[in-house]
């Protein structure tokens, strides 16, 4: 079969009807586009090679995927933060405990000594956190006010608190 019409752009070849049964037909046929016949100015351009991607099109990808790349590597970069800080404020919670038992064992002699660094404790291990503590009397008679700062850098949100009620021996 042919094209139909003088400006028709579509071909079909090879049509035929197949008996597949008692009334059942399979119309089997190709369709063709053809690319124009005159250089008109309302015509499409044809397409050449309609199975690759244009530069523009691979441009416009790699822009997309470098910008979320950019992204991603941010998060990544905060999770670390975030991973490192909660790293150090779950030792200086431990090393704050620590030094609330040891206040507790020192009793009475806990208040001459109110800051210091884990240097003579865990030699090597904690150079950058530090302590201080303060002893005073609570409003209930027989109870102490135990509080322990634990710091780590020197932004006011690397620190770990920690406030103890408890009877000196």
């Amino acid at each position: 079969m042919g094209t139909t019409g003088a400006n028709s752009r579509f071909k079909v070849q090879g049509s035929k009807f197949q008996s597949q049964g008692p009334n059942f037909y399979v119309l089997r046929f190709t369709l063709y586009v053809l690319p124009p016949t005159s250089h008109a100015s309302n015509s499409l351009p044809t397409i050449r090679n309609p199975q690759g991607f244009t530069l523009l099109e691979v441009l416009v990808a790699l822009a997309v995927l470098a910008v979320a790349l950019v992204g991603l590597l941010g998060l990544h970069n905060r999770n670390l933060l975030l991973t490192m800080r909660a790293e150090r404020l779950s030792t200086a919670t431990l090393l704050a405990r620590e030094v609330l038992t040891r206040t507790q064992l020192e009793g009475q002699n806990a208040t001459k000594v109110t800051s210091g660094d884990f240097t003579d404790i865990h030699p090597g291990q904690y150079p950058e956190f530090r302590w201080r503590r303060s002893v005073r009397p609570a409003p209930i008679d027989g109870l102490w006010e135990l509080r322990v700062n634990v710091l780590w850098g020197e932004r006011e949100d690397e620190r770990c608190e920690l406030t103890l009620f408890t009877p000196l021996g």
